[in-house]
């Protein structure tokens, strides 16, 4: 047991922990719920797409109360360390108790050895399956704790829900990651996929195959930490290789480097925290390369031009095997490809007018894929303000098309405007001023939550949407401070017990 102060939620996130649960693979979590439904004689529904809920009793005063529906997404992002044997599709994540240096501060943290650790937003799901079977919790409205699948990809479990199981006005989402923060509105998402159908040719004599690999660059939430300036392994990597004064003695840099292979990233809505790229270039270039990328000096500034930053930033060079390695992509495809990718833009892209220090308009330049016949990048635009996305997208689309890309833009999901007028709201920050000793944080995040689809179904719905300390998510580095998780789960049990009239 991590700690003794909401001791369910910690029981609960150990278990979790041993479940693979990957975005679509959370099979594994559906049959756990559906067991600890079974346990406690709870009502148990699924859906056709996946998504889960399990029907609680009101309780003392809250026998006769108006539902709550507690909300969190069963999937988890996988990101694990260079090198690292992680099988996300087999492995528990491994806990451990570590120690996190905070503006001069010591916190105490709970986090993975290696890998993500699925806080986002598996301390959610455990927290409401707590609340359910806590003994101390005498007074509480009948509870739905509603579970649903691949939020991290896309939101898709909220997309394809059904209907009929929103069957509260009310509703409690668990995926704010600041303890003493509600959330009331939310920016909307698309994703846009370029994909080039490549040529490839065979190597010219004295060209040889080298492989440039970036690593150590901080990565993020797309949503939370795109604002941070911690740089984007894709382009970053790109910067380096094409860098003017690396091919200065080189008129047509077409004929000169070739792309063979390019990978970076590992989901639409992580930043990409590494790299790599196998070109094919004559011997004098590859040498040129290979001294750059050995110079300290590369990482250094590098690293100087990150905000904040795990690191430590790596640069490398490796030759490849002539005979193992993808041939090279025809030449001005290869020019066409990799000035296509650095040119989309990545980062704000606009802040909010309404909402101090709120980005408005943000794109990812999220993962790069390469197969014999393909080259795909996929980037992931978020917008608070109606048509930024598409206004935004049409532009990149058309310079993207103009390089001989085929590109296909996702249905998206949308925002939740926020509701002043939201009664919810006014009872949440009554409660979580006497719980936390000041008043809460009324704000707006830029990432996606599942509300703005949940409002889609149900217009009547009144929510909100809060949480512990959760950093790093997306991340290696993913943490939950472990102080956080008492007043968080107090948040929740008093708020209950204020809607149990």
């Amino acid at each position: 047991m991590i700690g003794t102060e909401a001791a369910g939620v910690w029981k609960y996130f150990e278990e979790l922990s041993r479940i693979p649960r990957g975005s679509t693979n959370e099979a594994g979590v559906r049959a756990w719920v559906r067991k600890f439904a079974a346990e406690q004689g709870f009502e148990f529904k699924e859906d056709v797409a996946g998504n889960c809920l399990v029907v609680v009793p009101g309780r003392g005063a809250g026998k006769a109360s108006t539902p709550v529906i507690i909300q969190s997404h069963m999937d988890m992002v996988c990101v694990k360390a260079e090198g690292s044997l992680h099988d996300f599709t087999r492995d528990p994540i491994l806990l451990k108790v570590d120690t996190w240096e905070e503006k001069g501060k010591a916190l105490e943290v709970l986090t993975a050895d290696g890998t993500t650790l699925g806080a986002d937003n598996g301390i959610g799901l455990t927290a409401a399956m707590a609340v359910a079977v806590d003994p101390e919790v005498t007074d509480c409205p009948p509870l739905e704790l509603l579970f649903t699948m691949d939020e991290e990809t896309g939101l898709t479990g909220a997309r394809d829900l059904d209907p009929a199981l929103l069957r509260s006005d009310l509703l409690l989402n668990l995926d704010t990651e600041e303890l003493g923060d509600i959330c009331v509105s939310c920016a909307g998402g698309r994703d846009m996929t370029a994909e080039w159908a490549i040529e490839r040719i065979a190597p010219t004599a004295g060209e040889v195959p080298l492989r440039l690999t970036l690593t150590g660059l901080p990565g993020g939430h797309s949503g939370v930490e795109i604002h941070e300036q911690n740089g984007n392994s894709i382009q970053t990597l790109l910067e380096e290789v094409t860098r003017p004064h690396l091919m200065r003695r080189w008129e047509n840099l077409a004929e000169t480097l070739l792309l063979a292979e390019f990978s970076g990233g590992s989901a639409r809505n992580v930043i990409p925290s590494a790299a790599e790229v196998v070109v094919w270039v004559p011997e004098r270039l590859a040498v040129e390369l290979e001294t750059a990328f050995a110079d300290p000096a590369l990482a250094t500034r590098t690293q100087a031009n990150l905000r904040t930053g795990a690191g430590p930033v790596v640069f490398r060079s490796e030759r490849c095997s002539p005979e193992t390695t993808l041939r090279p992509i025809d030449p001005e495809q290869s020019y066409g490809i990799l000035f296509a990718i650095m040119g989309v833009p990545h980062g704000v892209q606009a802040w909010s007018e309404v909402v101090p220090n709120l980005v408005e308009t943000s794109n990812n330049v999220a993962v790069v894929q390469t197969t014999e016949q393909s080259v795909r990048l996929i980037c992931s635009t978020r917008s608070s303000r109606d048509g930024a996305i598409a206004a935004f997208q049409d532009e990149v689309k058309a310079k993207l098309e103009s390089s001989g890309a085929v590109v296909v833009c996702s249905e998206g999901y949308p925002g939740w405007p926020a509701d002043p007028n939201n009664p919810l709201l006014g009872k949440a920050e009554s409660v979580f001023a006497e719980v936390l000793g000041h008043p809460p944080n009324v704000m707006a995040v830029h990432a996606g939550l599942e509300c703005g689809v949940f409002k889609g179904k149900r217009s009547t719905l009144q929510m909100i949407s809060f949480g512990p300390d959760i950093q790093g998510a997306h991340t290696i580095h993913e943490r939950i401070v472990i102080a956080s998780i008492a007043p968080f789960y107090r948040c929740l049990t008093s708020l209950l017990k204020s809607l149990a009239v």
